[in-house]
């Protein structure tokens, strides 16, 4: 069944279709019109994910940091991160989101689930934004606030945020337990990512601590000011 809602909306009922025809109604329809942009959404059997979604649409605090984005994100990562505000909404009122978590992972499957799990954490409220206006105060193209905003988000799992709400002895085990998860299961190496004077410094006070280490190697990339470090540990 195909229907017009409110005169904005395709909705696409399959929940009676066939595998087959789902695929040719994906690349008959879906495909041509998701590459023009509109807003397409798949129903099935249940009402609930709909009704869920619905209810915890994004409000006014939510879509005044979508509009900070807005113009900072590449439209992919931009969709993710609207997604994930009504899931991190569903999450904050007790609901299950394990479906709603599911889908944006299927839908961005390079970083659907980092984008998430730094959503409800409240990163794109303070981190990225505060990245976002250091980096301004230097000369620098949008495409390379982009660039590190992905790099740190699709190395989530090898990432340590250094932040003031944090002690250092909890970052300072953060690093260890990351260290020797990833020398034996990960990519031989590990990022410490800190903002702000404060975290510049306690990184580097961190990283002291692996200065006598021959089987690692420090990278430090630092801004002019000061203010944002990227460090990578390679063992």
């Amino acid at each position: 069944m195909i229907e017009v809602k409110d005169e904005n909306r395709l909705t696409l009922d399959l929940s009676k279709a066939s595998e087959e025809e789902k695929k040719k109604i994906k690349e008959n329809i879906l495909d041509p019109l998701i590459q023009r942009q509109e807003e397409v959404f798949l129903i099935d059997d249940s009402s609930q994910k709909t009704q869920k979604i619905k209810q915890n649409l994004p409000d006014d605090n939510d879509e005044s940091l979508l509009k900070f984005y807005k113009d900072k994100l590449k439209p992919e990562w931009y969709k993710a991160l609207e997604a994930s505000i009504i899931l991190r909404n569903a999450f904050k009122k007790g609901h299950d989101v394990t479906e709603l978590k599911r889908d944006i992972s299927r839908r961005y499957p390079l970083f659907g689930n980092n984008l998430c799990n730094l959503t409800t954490e409240g990163y794109f409220d303070t981190h990225f934004k505060q990245l976002y206006n250091d980096m301004i105060e230097e000369d620098f193209d949008i495409l390379v606030y982009q660039k590190k905003v992905e790099r740190i988000i699709t190395s989530l799992p090898y990432t340590v945020f250094v932040t003031r709400f944090k002690t250092y002895d909890q970052l300072s085990s953060e690093v260890v337990f990351k260290l020797e998860r990833l020398k034996r299961y990960g990519t031989g190496r590990l990022l410490l990512h800190g903002i702000g004077r404060e975290n510049v410094s306690t990184t580097l006070v961190l990283l002291d601590e692996y200065e006598a280490e021959k089987t690692i190697t420090i990278q430090k990339d630092i801004n002019l000011k000061e203010t944002i470090i990227t460090a990578t540990l390679i063992f």
